[in-house]
């Protein structure tokens, strides 16, 4: 078939490493010919005509006119295979029927808005416990399935990264690649000049790592934060977890102050295709740093803060608080929540150590402040801390101390390490990792103000005592008072399950040893991996009435199946006590949410902090909120120094109150304020507007595609390629779904797919139940790789088939299937989808493919007179069938077409609105300059710079206007027929 002459403009063709169409033949001037072939690869490839291996492909025209049927199940393996690629690029969800969790109404509600915008940039800010982390997962894989995506970035607060990688492993089962100090040495090592973030394609890296400067100052190296800045591939998905870090602000003279994380911010958002910004706390009341964080998203939606209101939020940012959502009959989806103080009567002995320990404790305060030691302040606000956790706690901390001083292991100093986590340890505490935390408090323990001999024998006498009055305490009233709750609750109903959180790992074993011995606990704290975790939260759920927690194991525990929990003691940071009662009060809590918080009467920092819950559960009533209130009116309040000042002053209780209790005030008015004239707060009502989402999950996961396909599909192949399907479990299958081993066939086992897999599912339900199971789902590597075999694949054609109709339909005709498609202005292929054209031999043509009851094979069609009459006017049914296909994805391109011009125009208005102010500013600042020039100053330096930023902002308007000028383009592709079929009546098949 290499005769040149058998090549036209048109052909497919195969060569030797590929196939593709000859888009140009150029003839050579020694008589040959050169073939310009455009690769299925997406490659321009240049071939002599005259080689050896190249064969013209027939279309499937030509196969239909010669009538080269293939076999009925290549045929089904070829159609099952292509309606499973296409079946989530269009208007459906593989996310919800590809995982192992349920994913709620309203996270599929976010996750729809974004993927129908213009370009899924948005600001996903939900309240605490709705799932930011499952809506953000949805979207990213939406878009992976729909081919929009490769390159994903996730860059989270560091203590999350691993729950990340976690969460995107177990359920998406997506793999990513945690970037830190040590992957990204061994990355530089194995390629030293490749950028090191071009190096993986699913990354996620915390944001203090991101953001550094230098790894070392001798080193000439490219720091991880230029790297990431001078990436010239651009990331399909961006998403930053906990996004108010990313902070700028306005200062006095209107220039912009940058934190290096909100250069991280910068850097990916210019050089990302969609991005997701994470936070609870959108706008903490500084409208210009929230000014500054939605530019991320959209540079040209504002030009300053002032522009900024609810409406111009709309198409930028989702934001629900639990009290405006309602479930299908109208009711609240979140529970009320109920929130009581429990005070405790200290015993004489308890009292008095608690005294002479906070006297210790202000003694040695007071003297750090003046030595300004700030490493030996923050030792003796620790002690505080556990002084009111437990008595265990403090006098573990006295023991520890009493040791360091008699083995020499103070000193004045701390080691290089935890100098730099002093400061993020001291403002923001829940950016470090458990790790990193116990590192710092383990130090602080050391740290003296002297190293005077006489002076710390001094001490450690004092310490040596505390510690005695310490261990002579064997009731600690405050645990008497927790066991007496739980056993009462226990009494009225045994199968009651209570969560207790403390902050201390020592007051947790305390607790679980020495105060609840008899029970069978479940814990989870700091030192625990994820395995461990997962099994801890199953005991609970199963079979455990009580479960102990620390702050430090609490993200990501998701236990609404219980509604009573217990502070044994309240953390000193507010946050930490809304992401305590967000554990259980989330989506599916069914009960009121019973709050108990036990406290020392009489004590400064407890009085305190019970004051704070109360006021902060006041606000929340009023302003209609659940969770984040504490967080937001506290902004600006440092509750250690406060507290600590409080003691080291020797204030009076009332005093501080007051003073705590005026800040609150102010900050409430604020709070209104962001919440009236700034914030968009959408409602989410099942029973009303939002009622389509449930169309959509219905679509998705009962519509074209279902696991019984996939099932069929793989066990279709197994059959027909050598491979075995066997339940692992004995007796018949269940009907539920079951586990089974696969054997795999030769033809699909390589890097991506192992020879067998020990235990697989076809079933959802059977996935979620099994953690070690694998789910043969749609994005599975299995059925990918399964799908781009039959798809691509010499060994099945499966193109042509001869169909029996038993119907009414009418007969004979030739079913012609195409997938349609268009692109992008920016040349991606938007979206596909596969329509049937059926053409009778009278020219008329349907789009709906008729009932079929049988397809037969090859040998049973070698003599059909109604067949040889179908062949003979294939290319003229062919030619109704290709225009039918131009009309319809025209049509198809058309309502796209409106729609993306609709939201280019609204982005177009903002940019020239943008540029218009930024100009006009800049043309005054030089008219002024100009002025001052003329009067004798001299002002060349700054009229040559206001020159230069309008020149900027001339050329960058250009830019951007051209670029959605030509984003707006919508091409329809021209139609792709995949498959054919002849179809006739029963009757004429015999």
């Amino acid at each position: 078939m290499s005769a040149e002459s058998e090549f036209q403009v048109g052909d497919h063709i195969k060569f030797a490493g590929g196939q593709g169409e000859i888009t140009k033949i150029e003839d050579r001037p020694n008589g040959g010919q050169l073939l310009h072939v455009y690769t299925t690869e997406g490659q321009l490839r240049k071939l002599p005509s005259g080689l050896p291996h190249i064969e013209r492909i027939d279309s499937i025209v030509d196969r239909l006119t010669a009538r080269q049927t293939d076999s009925p199940i290549h045929h089904d393996l070829r159609k099952r295979a292509t309606r499973l690629d296409l079946a989530y690029r269009y208007n459906r969800f593989l996310s919800l029927t590809n995982n192992r969790i349920e994913i709620e109404p309203y996270q599929v509600q976010a996750a729809y808005e974004i993927l129908n915008s213009y370009d899924y940039r948005y600001l996903i800010g939900d309240e605490v416990g709705l799932g930011k982390t499952i809506e953000a997962g949805i979207v990213i894989e939406e878009l992976i399935a729909r081919e929009r995506a490769e390159r994903v970035l996730i860059v989270a607060p560091a203590p999350l990264t691993v729950q990340w990688q976690e969460e995107m492993r177990e359920k998406f089962d997506r793999n990513f690649v945690i970037y830190d100090r040590e992957t990204v040495e061994t990355h530089r090592q194995s390629h030293p000049n490749q950028n090191v973030w071009k190096q993986e394609d699913l990354i996620i890296t915390s944001i203090d790592f991101a953001k550094q400067t230098t790894d070392d100052p001798d080193s000439d190296r490219v720091s991880v934060l230029d790297a990431l800045d001078n990436l010239d591939e651009e990331w399909d998905v961006a998403v930053f977890d906990e996004a108010h870090h990313l902070t700028a602000r306005r200062s006095s003279d209107d220039s912009i102050e940058r934190t290096q994380r909100y250069m991280v911010g910068e850097a990916v958002a210019e050089n990302s295709d969609s991005l997701l910004l994470l936070t609870g706390t959108p706008h903490k009341g500084k409208s210009d740093q929230f000014y500054f964080l939605v530019s991320l998203l959209d540079p040209y939606r504002f030009s300053h803060e002032s522009q900024i209101n609810p409406d111009t939020l709309d198409d930028l940012m989702i934001r629900r608080l639990k009290d405006d959502m309602y479930d299908t009959d109208g009711t609240r989806m979140f529970p009320e929540k109920n929130i009581e103080a429990l005070g405790v009567d200290m015993s004489e002995a308890e009292r008095q150590l608690y005294e002479d320990v906070t006297e210790y404790i202000r003694e040695y305060y007071n003297l750090a402040q003046q030595e300004e030691n700030q490493a030996a302040g923050f030792t003796m606000v620790i002690y505080q801390k556990r002084l009111v956790s437990s008595i265990y706690a403090i006098r573990k901390s006295l023991e520890n101390r009493m040791r360091a001083i008699q083995n020499d292991g103070v000193a004045e100093e701390l080691p290089d390490d935890v100098q730099e986590l002093i400061p993020r340890y001291s403002t923001e505490p829940e950016t470090l990792t458990e790790a990193e935390r116990s590192r710092v408090e383990e130090a602080l323990e050391t740290v003296t103000i002297t190293l005077n001999r006489s002076q710390m024998q001094e001490e450690l006498d004092r310490v040596k005592q505390l510690w005695q009055q310490a261990k002579s305490i064997e009731t600690d009233s405050k645990a008497q008072l927790l066991r007496q709750f739980v056993d009462r609750i226990l009494r009225e109903d045994p199968d009651e399950k209570i969560l207790i959180f403390t902050e201390y790992t020592d007051t947790l074993e305390y607790l679980r040893d020495q105060v609840f011995p008899e029970h069978d606990i479940a814990q989870v704290y700091g030192d625990l991996d994820q395995e461990r975790r997962r099994r801890e939260m199953e005991k609970f759920e199963e079979e455990a009435n009580l479960m102990l927690a620390t702050d430090a194991a609490q993200e990501g525990l998701n236990l609404q199946f219980a509604h009573i929990m217990v502070n044994y003691d309240l953390p000193w940071n507010p946050i930490r006590i809304d992401q305590r009662m967000g554990r259980l009060h989330r989506y599916g809590q069914e009960h009121t949410v019973e709050i108990r918080n036990l406290f020392f009467k009489d004590t400064r920092e407890s009085e305190i902090l019970n004051l704070l819950v109360e006021k902060t559960n006041q606000i929340e009533s009023d302003l209609g909120m659940r969770s984040d209130v504490m967080g937001r009116v506290l902004e600006d309040v440092d509750l250690d120094e406060t507290i600590m000042a409080a003691i080291a002053e020797g204030r009076p209780t009332d005093e501080v109150v007051a003073d705590i209790e005026s800040t609150i005030e102010e900050r409430k008015e604020a709070l209104e304020t962001v919440e009236n004239e700034f914030l968009i707060r959408d409602r989410f009502d099942l029973s009303n507007e939002d009622e389509e989402v449930l169309d959509v999950i219905e679509r998705s996961q009962h519509g074209e595609v279902s696991e019984d396909d996939i099932e069929v599909l793989v066990r279709e192949f197994f059959d027909e390629f050598g491979g075995t399907i066997k339940g692992v479990r004995p007796g018949p299958s269940r009907s539920g779904g079951d586990v089974y081993q696969l054997d795999v066939p030769d033809v699909l086992s390589g890097d991506r797919v192992p020879g067998q897999y020990e235990r697989a599912t076809f079933t959802k339900e059977v996935a979620m139940d099994q953690d070690d199971v694998d789910f043969i789902a749609l994005d599975h590597p299995l059925v990918q790789s399964l799908i781009e075999f039959c798809l691509s694949s010499d060994r099945i054609q499966g193109q042509l088939a001869v169909k029996v109709t038993g119907g009414s339909e009418p007969v004979p005709g030739i079913l012609f299937t195409y997938r349609l498609g268009y692109v992008s202005g920016a040349g991606d292929v938007v979206t596909e989808k596969l329509v049937p054209l059926y053409v009778t031999t009278d020219g008329k043509v349907t789009t709906s493919a008729p009932e079929v009851i049988d397809t037969l094979p090859p040998e049973e069609t070698s003599s059909n007179q109604t067949l040889d009459r179908l062949a003979s006017m294939a290319e003229e049914l062919h030619q109704e069938a290709q225009m039918e296909a131009w009309t319809q994805v025209e049509s198809f391109a058309d309502e796209a077409r409106e729609e993306r011009e609709r939201e280019i125009e609204i982005k177009r208005q903002h940019a020239e609105r943008y540029f218009e102010e930024q100009i006009s500013e800049w043309e005054e600042r030089l008219e002024t300059y100009q002025q001052r020039d003329e009067e004798g100053r001299d002002m060349s330096a700054p009229i040559g710079n206001a020159k230069r930023k309008l020149e900027s902002l001339r050329r960058e308007r250009d830019e951007e206007l051209a670029r959605l000028e030509e984003e707006k383009h919508v091409t329809p592709e021209e139609p792709d027929l995949v498959s054919a079929a002849f179809v006739i009546a029963d009757e004429e098949a015999e």
